[in-house]
């Protein structure tokens, strides 16, 4: 891709002020209308070390409002979060809706920097599978993604290089760890070929800018953001195919609700239980081994007795317990999964325990109508890869879903009603969604099977006896803790 650039071309002074002058006022115009219309914007800066990226990004910068876009750069990532999944620092800083978002260097920076730096992180590493599937998702949700190479021939980079050490001084040296790409050109270059072939997709597509000449680079990507924005904003986001398979998908029926345990016995093994998990949570720790647990269920399935059971035996510093209710107007801002990866905290092996999940948005937002047929349906792989990410940075993860029958909830709905210390844990919302149990039936027995993965898997627990309930959460936790510390032996 980078063979076929021109970089001899040249943009003379007079023909660059007369364009800049033009492409300025188009740049505020489409920043104006991107806000008005709410459509989150990120531009993506990649390419070789002296190409300037400061420069042009600050040319850009002076024709727009500063209130509606943020710079950053994963320079400042490489080192400070090393634990973390992949994406975790670009899910937690995506553009709320009508903002606009720079990176100088993002996330192919990052990957480029754990291959050639700091390899001993391969768990915190991603594929170029991972990139395009997180820009699709993106993308489909209605970001415009524009992603820039600059690319600057050898003898180029070398003196720009030199220019900028004469400008800063001797002594100065970055101030994040970098890796140097001008030590090798030849090998960089096809490494850079490489990616960019790789990640060169119909929803995100790179644009290449020959970089030798800073005026003919600006003029070049000013130019493309400003096409790019006029051209996406005057069309509604794709919707997507809509996929609607044939399938039937038959999970809950076979589940044995008759399965119980005696009183004594259930309590005998709940000490022994939460003192194994006291052991292993240390252990945990000691191996910076982090987990998620997210729990799923009817209303007054058990999810919050099953919880309280788990946490009472794990020291409160290294565990979170995340309730999830429908999204605020703060959360609405941004793509459906930003809040949980937001709350994600894995430094030092902790616990992140989610009290529903992002599955809410196949359940409850599909059953509702809050999301439409397309969104939905997508996000089936959208949820995996997410799973998938987290996995391979060395999340242990384990979902349950708690089933009852519907007897057995109509029954402790009555008790949540008669029992004065209860009857806040029951609302017309309940018996709202009880009236839809087949449609909510449906929808979960989809989603077992759609998201089911070695990865992260579900445990379907059998609820109709909480004590039964309890101990089987509390069982599966303890051989994932101890099936992750023998793997890392």
């Amino acid at each position: 891709m980078l063979e076929k650039l021109d970089l001899e071309q040249k943009l003379p002074k007079d023909e660059y002020n007369q364009a800049m002058e033009k492409l300025g006022l188009r740049l505020g115009q489409v920043q104006r209308q991107a806000r008005d219309l709410k459509r989150p914007v990120i531009i993506l800066f990649e390419g070789w070390r002296g190409a300037r990226r400061s420069l042009i990004i600050n040319k850009m910068m002076q024709e727009m409002d500063a209130r509606g876009f943020r710079v950053l750069s994963s320079l400042e990532v490489a080192s400070d979060e090393p634990c973390q999944p992949f994406f975790t620092y670009f899910w937690k800083n995506l553009p709320a809706k009508g903002h606009i978002a720079v990176y100088h260097r993002g996330w192919y920076y990052l990957k480029n920097y754990r291959e050639f730096v700091d390899k001993e992180n391969k768990q915190v590493d991603t594929t170029t599978e991972h990139i395009n599937a997180f820009e699709k998702t993106l993308v489909d949700d209605g970001y415009i993604l524009i992603k820039f190479f600059l690319h600057l021939s050898r003898k180029k980079q070398k003196s720009n290089l030199i220019k900028r050490s004469k400008t800063l001084g001797k002594a100065w040296k970055d101030k994040y760890s970098t890796y140097d790409d001008s030590d090798d050109y030849d090998k960089y270059l096809e490494c850079y070929e490489k990616l960019l072939e790789a990640t060169d997709t119909a929803q995100a597509p790179w644009n290449l800018v020959t970089a030798d000449d800073t005026r003919s680079a600006q003029v070049s990507v000013i130019g493309t953001i400003v096409d790019i924005l006029e051209r996406e904003l005057t069309v509604q986001p794709k919707a997507g195919e809509i996929q609607r398979s044939t399938e039937l998908y038959d999970v809950l029926s076979r589940v044995d609700l008759q399965k119980t345990i005696a009183k004594e016995k259930y309590k005998a093994k709940l000490d022994e239980y939460q003192n194994r998990l006291k052991q292993l949570q240390i252990d945990l720790f000691r191996a910076n081994i982090p987990a998620v647990i997210g729990f799923e269920g009817w209303d007054a399935a058990g999810k919050g007795g099953a919880i309280r059971r788990l946490t009472a035996a794990l020291d409160p510093l290294g565990y979170v317990v995340h309730p999830i209710v429908a999204p605020n107007e703060l959360e609405r801002q941004y793509h459906y999964l930003w809040r949980f990866w937001s709350r994600l905290n894995v430094k030092g092996g902790r616990v992140t325990i989610f009290d529903r999940t992002w599955y809410g948005r196949v359940m409850v937002e599909r059953i509702e109508g809050f999301a439409q047929p397309y969104e939905w349906q997508r996000a089936y792989d959208e949820i995996k890869d997410m799973e998938a990410q987290w996995a391979d940075s060395g999340i242990a993860i384990a979902k349950f879903w708690l089933q009852i029958d519907k007897d057995e909830q109509y029954r402790r709905f009555q008790e949540r009603e008669g029992n004065p210390d209860k009857q806040w844990k029951i609302t017309e919302e309940d018996w709202r969604n009880r009236e839809k149990w087949s449609q909510y039936e449906e929808a979960v027995n989809e989603m077992l099977v759609r998201t089911d993965t070695s990865y992260a898997p579900w445990t379907i627990v059998e609820g109709n006896d909480k004590y039964y309930a309890r101990l089987k959460v509390l069982e599966t936790v303890i051989n994932l803790f101890e099936e992750k510390l023998a793997k890392r032996k």
